[in-house]
């Protein structure tokens, strides 16, 4: 027991340093929608993603795209493939009509 006390401290301040160590990437709020089609802009939930394996030629980081389907909330059902590999089933998103795709804040990773 006269150990605990002391250790504490460190751990609360390696949990402090850890927080502040975390960033953000704002580069991938949203994505591009690589293959347009005949989508339709608007509010929608992610119900399934696919990887469109070794599909990107633009990128030497990432050579897959992925294709996201999309219950909208005005309802209907779509299809877009992307570039982007941070969106997940049950997030909300957002189709822009200029072809991309954008994260709706307050969603996360979580699930209940």
């Amino acid at each position: 027991m006269r150990y605990a006390l002391p250790m504490k401290k460190p751990l609360a301040t390696l949990a402090l340093v850890v927080a502040a160590c975390s960033s953000y990437d704002s580069t991938n709020v949203e994505g591009t929608i690589v293959r347009p089609g005949n989508f339709i802009a608007g509010s929608g939930v992610v119900t399934g993603v696919g990887v469109l394996r070794n599909q990107n030629s633009n990128s030497s980081i990432d050579r897959n795209l992925y294709r996201i389907s999309l219950r909208m909330d005005v309802g209907g059902f779509q299809q877009i493939d992307t570039d982007n590999n941070t969106f997940f089933e049950g997030q909300a998103v957002n189709l822009t009509n200029d072809g991309r795709i954008e994260h709706v804040s307050g969603t996360s990773l979580n699930r209940r």
